[in-house]
């Protein structure tokens, strides 16, 4: 029963965060105007770091899951240096997340301007760096968001 707990908040805190935004994009193609360009979106969002706001807010989900445990468990000593490194590394990925979205949006709009780049990238189906950034960082916020929440059920508060 353990199991299939955790694996429901997996899919409610982790699951829906992640995918529901980049999942409910498709849905465009029942729009007329955006009908052929549905894959392009969807390439176009990712591609300019907006999954960052999602791992800004599992961050904070993290932090807050952390710091409601304090003093919990049979050490409230280690229980505290264990919450205080899971604070500041989540909120260590939140400035940088925040600093690189900023990049994202910059670059959106340099490209914005540059059509003959935009259109180059677009050709090639490559990838910008913002954007295997956020991928990686979400993966890596997730694994973190789960272990922090594993702690935290484990503290048993």
């Amino acid at each position: 029963m353990e199991l299939l707990k955790f694996l429901a908040w997996l899919l409610l805190n982790i699951g829906v965060p992640l995918l529901a935004p980049i999942a409910l994009l498709p849905l465009l193609f029942a729009s007329k105007l955006h009908q052929g360009n549905v894959g392009r979106l969807i390439h176009r969002s990712l591609q300019e770091g907006q999954l960052f706001w999602t791992v800004i807010a599992l961050c904070a989900a993290a932090c807050y899951e952390a710091a409601g445990h304090v003093a919990c468990g049979e050490d409230p000593d280690t229980s505290k240096v264990i919450i205080s490194i899971a604070v500041g590394w989540h909120v260590l990925i939140i400035v940088g997340s925040s600093v690189l979205v900023l990049l994202g949006a910059i670059d959106a709009v340099a490209e914005t301007a540059d059509r003959a780049a935009q259109a180059a990238v677009e050709a090639e189906g490559g990838m910008s760096r913002v954007m295997i950034v956020s991928i990686w960082m979400s993966v890596l916020v997730a694994i973190s968001f789960s272990a922090t929440h594993l702690w935290a059920e484990r503290g048993g508060c």
